[in-house]
Order: structure tokens, then sequence, then C-alpha cells
């Protein structure tokens, strides 16, 4: 396997240097309170600044806290992968890396910009996840997508092991929890479903969320914060995640205790209603949940069946991984309660 370029240089350049170098323009994009805060710039640098970048704009992520900066490392690495890929086509959707640069002792990253307007914006619009066309088309673009991604980094067949990998993960993070237990029957039912199956290894985004797909024009135009990426690792996280995602925010705009607009027999009762509605419940966004899971499960070559065992790693994960405990907690709190099979009994066994 050959080594990954190392994407820093031992001497690099002052952030302040590209910010403030003369005629460069920009505008602060974004910035968090997270555990991993960033803050991300859009700079117009000098042309010439890059010979073989882009004449126009490039971001800048720039790391508030040390985990911050461990974010920022592994995004490059990733990014650097990505670069040295052969992605079909795919290239103008991801952003490619161009510098690090020095943020006070912390890595700052430059990359390319990708163009599109995030998914989340058209989500959060009024009544927008009530039409079953504009919802449907939302998971046919992130579905799309991530198969053509997929088949284009595909690798060696291994054996699946993300079950397994995840329920290691969440005893060691919540030890002591008095749903841990639960959550782990549930880990262990999903292991028991995958690990009997072989798929190829596939480069991961690993927060395949409708906050990260930019969108134009009806094609997703880019895909971007790929910190928690893998160059090779399981395809079922990605698909999992964008479905999790998108039914746990389905009852946002909807108060407390009353019935979600546009979505039969769903209230705001908790945390994850949407998500058990999404998995296990009846209507057409149930539909077009298990239709998006069980499609993209056969792509990659396994059963459609598994598309459950791979909904509860998935949560797993998050529970696993999520840098804000009461979030990961959350989630911990609904895999303890979701049942081992489908309540529908797809995948031929008791639904308890």
């Amino acid at each position: 396997m050959t080594e990954l370029p190392r994407p820093f240089s031992p001497h690099p350049r002052s952030v302040h240097e590209l910010l403030f170098a003369p005629g460069s323009r920009g505008v602060l994009l974004a910035t968090s309170r997270d555990p991993d805060a960033k803050r991300t710039f859009v700079v117009t640098p000098p042309a010439g600044t890059y010979v073989d970048g882009p004449a126009g704009p490039v971001a800048i992520k720039i790391p508030v806290t040390m985990a911050a900066a461990s974010a920022i490392t592994r995004e490059t690495r990733m990014l650097v992968a990505l670069r040295d890929a052969e992605l079909a086509g795919l290239e103008p959707t991801v952003p490619r890396y161009l510098e690090t640069l020095d943020s006070d002792g912390l890595p700052a990253l430059v990359s390319t910009v990708v163009h599109g307007t995030p998914m989340s914006v058209a989500y959060h619009r009024w009544r927008h996840t009530t039409r079953p066309r504009l919802v449907a088309e939302d998971f046919a673009l992130a579905g799309g997508w991530l198969r053509h991604f997929q088949a284009a980094t595909a690798g060696e067949r291994a054996r699946i092991t993300w079950a397994a990998e995840m329920s290691g993960a969440v005893r060691e993070r919540w030890s002591g929890h008095p749903r841990l237990e639960a959550a782990q029957v549930r880990l262990g039912a999903a292991d028991r479903q995958l690990k009997s199956y072989r798929v190829a290894r596939t480069m991961v985004h690993g927060d395949y969320w409708f906050g990260n797909l930019l969108v134009s024009d009806g094609a997703v135009t880019g895909v971007v914060d790929w910190e928690s990426g893998s160059p090779a690792g399981c395809p079922l996280r990605d698909l999992v995640r964008f479905a999790l995602s998108y039914c746990l925010y389905i009852d946002r705009h909807t108060r407390p205790g009353n019935p979600v607009r546009g979505h039969r027999g769903l209230r705001r009762t908790g945390f994850g209603a949407g998500i058990k509605y999404g998995l296990l419940e009846e209507g057409w966004l149930p539909d077009l949940v298990r239709l998006y899971l069980r499609t993209g499960v056969d792509a990659v070559g396994l059963p459609s069946a598994l598309w459950y065992g791979a909904a509860l790693a998935g949560l797993g994960e998050i529970a696993a991984t999520a840098n804000d405990d009461e979030f990961a907690g959350s989630h911990l709190d609904l895999l303890a309660d979701l049942p081992y099979w489908p309540l529908s009994n797809d995948l031929g066994g008791p639904t308890r």
C-alpha cells in the first residue's frame, strides 16, 4: 500500500499571510462553539497565489481548540487521499487540498471551494419535508452521489465488522450507563446480521448528512467536511448516516407533543421520534427511507434485508463518536429503545 504524501510543510507560512495579503478579499462563512470549533473563511487571494490551484476563492479552516486542530489534521489527510484517488468524474464535487498554514502553532487547512447551496437550506424551508416529491428528490440526490462515489473507490472485499467495532466503542464511552446493556443487545443483533457478509471497502465521508451536501440545479455539486472520513471503510456508514439524520430533524419545526404536519401518526415526542417513525412505522416517509436503505445496501452487493442491522450499527456509531455528550447519549437511549428487528418482520425473525 502506497503511503500518503505528508501534507504539511516543515515551516508553513502563517494564516495571516493569506488572510491579509495585499489585494486579498474574504468573508467569515461559519463558526461554532463545539468542542472542535473552527472558523471557516472563504478568501479570494491575490492572483498567482496557487500556481496549480484555482484563480478564484479558496476555503480556510482555522481551529479554535486543540480538538479542532486534530479534526483539521484528519480532514487534511482525507483530502490528500481524495486528491490522489480516481473519483470517476466526481472530483469537482470534493474540495481539493491546497496548503496547510500555521495558526498560532495549530494547523489551518486551505482547500478549493465547491459550489452549491447546502441541502439543509431547502430542508428547513416551509413544508419542504411535508411534500413526498421534494423529499424523494433529496434521497435520490444523496443516494445517487453516494453510489457513484462508492463504485469509484471500491477496493478489496472484507468481512463486515462495523457493528462489532461500534459495540466496543459504545461500551468504552458509556461504561456504567443504565441503558448500555440494552444498546449492546441491539448492536449484538446487528453484528449477527452483518458479520457473515463481505463487502468492498470504500472511501467513507463519515458525516454524510444533508448539511454537508451542496446542491445546485438538481444535482449534488459539493460534499464538504471530511474530518470523519476514512480512505477505506464500510460503505454502509454513509448510507445509514444520511437516512438517520434526515429523519432526526423531521419534527424540528413542530411544537413538543403536537402531530408533525404531513406525516400521519408522527408526533414530536422526545428525542428521535422521526427516526423511530422512519425505520418502523407506515407512511410515505418510512417507505422512502426503507427504499433508500435497501437500494443502497443492494448497490454494494449485499442482501437488501440487511438495512435494519445497518441502521442499528449507524445509531451505535453516533452514540460512540458524536463530540457532544448529550447528543451522543440521546442516540444511545434511542438505540436501546428500538426492537432487535423491524416491526414489519421483513427479516424473517422475531419482532422483539
